[in-house]
C-alpha cells in the first residue's frame, strides 16, 4: 500500500462517479486517510461514511475553495483528526455546469477563479503543515482544454464575428502555469506540485453533450481509438500521490489516449 499512514484532502466530490470520488477510493485503498471537501458538505460526508464503511479512515465537511479561510479550515480538519497531512488532490473544476456561451468578462473571472486562482488557497492552507513535515504531494485536475484540441473557437469567429467563450480554456492554461511556479517554489521543502490532464471522459453527462458524429470524432482521433474512463487517470495520481512519483515535479501529464499529440 503507496500511501499507507499518508493523509489526504480531496477538494471536490461532485455528483456520480466524478474525479473526486473516484481519486478518494484510490488514495483510501492504497492506505491513506482521506478529508473530503465538497461545496455541498452533504455530500462530502455521504462520500466519507461510503469509504468508512469500506475500512478507511475519512471524514467529510463543506469547503468553499473561494474563501481562503474555509480551505484552512479544511487543512485543520485534516491534521486535527490524522495528525499530518501528505497529499493534496485539488479535483474542484468547472466543467458540467460551465455556461459554455458565456462569453462576458465577469464569467471570465468566475471561471478563472474557481478552476484556477483557487489551488494558490488550497495550497496556502496545505504549506505550513507540509513544509514542516519536509515532504508533500499537490496534484492538480486539469484537463486537455488547456490546449483547445479541435476547431471550435476558430469555427466560432467564423460563423458570429465575435470571440466566443475562453473561460475554461484560460483557466486551464492559467492552471498549468501555476503548477510549473508552485513546483518551482515548493521544491526546496519537498513538495512536489504535478497535474493530470484527461482526455475526454465516456462519462454519461459528458457523452449527452456530443452528438454520435462527435463522439465518434473524438474516438478517431486518438492514438489508441477509444476514449477514456475516470479511473483511467488513477494511475497517474497514485504515481503522483505516492514516494513513486518523489523526483516527478512542474509536470502536467496528459492522460488522453493519445489525443493532443495527434
Amino acid at each position: 500500500m503507496r500511501l499507507r499512514d499518508r493523509v489526504a484532502i480531496v477538494t471536490e466530490c461532485g455528483q456520480g462517479e466524478t474525479y473526486g470520488v473516484v481519486w478518494a477510493r484510490a488514495l483510501a485503498r492504497e492506505g491513506a486517510a482521506v478529508v473530503l471537501g465538497d461545496r455541498d458538505g452533504a455530500r462530502a460526508t455521504a462520500v466519507a461514511a461510503e469509504l468508512v464503511a469500506a475500512g478507511a479512515r475519512a471524514v467529510g465537511r463543506a469547503v468553499d475553495v473561494g474563501q481562503r479561510e474555509s480551505c484552512a479550515a479544511l487543512a485543520a480538519l485534516a491534521v486535527e483528526q490524522f495528525g499530518r497531512l501528505d497529499v493534496l488532490a485539488n479535483t474542484h473544476h468547472l466543467w458540467h455546469d460551465l455556461r459554455r456561451d458565456d462569453a462576458s468578462e465577469e464569467y471570465l473571472h468566475e471561471v478563472l477563479d474557481y478552476n484556477a486562482i483557487s489551488i494558490l488557497r488550497t495550497v496556502r492552507a496545505v504549506l505550513p503543515t507540509m513544509r514542516a513535515q519536509g515532504r508533500g504531494r499537490i496534484v492538480s485536475l486539469s484537463s486537455i482544454g488547456a490546449w483547445q484540441v479541435g476547431d471550435r473557437l476558430a469555427a466560432d469567429v467564423a460563423r458570429t464575428g465575435d470571440l466566443p467563450s475562453v473561460a475554461y480554456p484560460a483557466s486551464k492554461v492559467l492552471e498549468n502555469g501555476l503548477t510549473r511556479f508552485l513546483a518551482t517554489a515548493l521544491g526546496q521543502y519537498g513538495i512536489t506540485v504535478n497535474a493530470i490532464a484527461p482526455g475526454m471522459i465516456a462519462s454519461p453527462a459528458t457523452m449527452a453533450r456530443l452528438s454520435a458524429a462527435e463522439r465518434d470524432a473524438f474516438v478517431r482521433r486518438t492514438a489508441l481509438g477509444k476514449l477514456l474512463a475516470v479511473e483511467d487517470t488513477v494511475g497517474a495520481l497514485l504515481h503522483l500521490a505516492s514516494d513513486d512519483g518523489a523526483m516527478t515535479t512542474g509536470q502536467v501529464l496528459i492522460v488522453d489516449g493519445g489525443l493532443v499529440m495527434l
